[in-house]
């Protein structure tokens, strides 16, 4: 009886273990294989652009019009497909509901004409995050538009990798600017 309970303690404690570790190792494959895309962001409601330690995010192509499989309802999981625009970022190619045969494609929400895509927050230090609040309220306004992402893709998963404000990457963003 009491090796039972030992192989029952062992077994709970290895798949405690083995889910976390199982997700950093697709991120970390997404990290390390995937292919990159600049994505456009989009303008934010300027008071609910700050959430605690990231800085929320809208991509121009969540608003993009699509057209749905016809036999997916709202919310439903479907696969996007990315192609490049002439300006070098990326834009939904297709929708599909089912995986396609590439590695670039991501796991996605339907929305109903729009989808929604995995990768809304972009993580800051809590030193930086009232810098990068502002910096990011200025350079993602409808008058002037000047800020992308970068998301690596691989197999469905999604990371975000670096929000850049001006054409340079957010720390460096924030440090050029810092004594302005």
């Amino acid at each position: 009886m009491k090796s039972w309970r030992l192989v029952v303690f062992a077994v709970v404690g290895l798949a405690q273990l083995a889910v976390p570790a199982s997700l950093i190792w697709k991120r970390e494959q997404t990290l390390r294989h995937g292919s990159i895309w600049k994505f456009r962001t989009a303008p934010v409601d300027p008071v609910d652009a700050f959430r605690g330690r990231y800085v929320a995010l809208d991509f121009e192509a969540e608003g993009q019009t699509i057209s749905p499989p016809p036999t997916l309802g709202y919310n439903a999981k479907v696969f996007v497909t990315l192609r490049l625009n002439a300006e070098g970022f990326a834009e939904i190619d297709q929708v599909l509901p089912s995986r396609p045969a590439v590695d670039d494609f991501i796991e996605a929400q339907l929305r109903g004409i729009t989808v929604s895509l995995p990768f809304d927050k972009y993580w800051v230090t809590e030193r930086d995050a009232p810098a990068a609040e502002t910096a990011y309220r200025a350079q993602s306004r409808r008058d002037k538009q000047n800020a992308f992402a970068t998301v690596r893709v691989y197999r469905g998963d999604a990371a975000l990798e670096q929000l850049y404000l001006d054409g340079q990457p957010l720390g460096e963003y924030l440090r050029a600017n810092a004594a302005k």
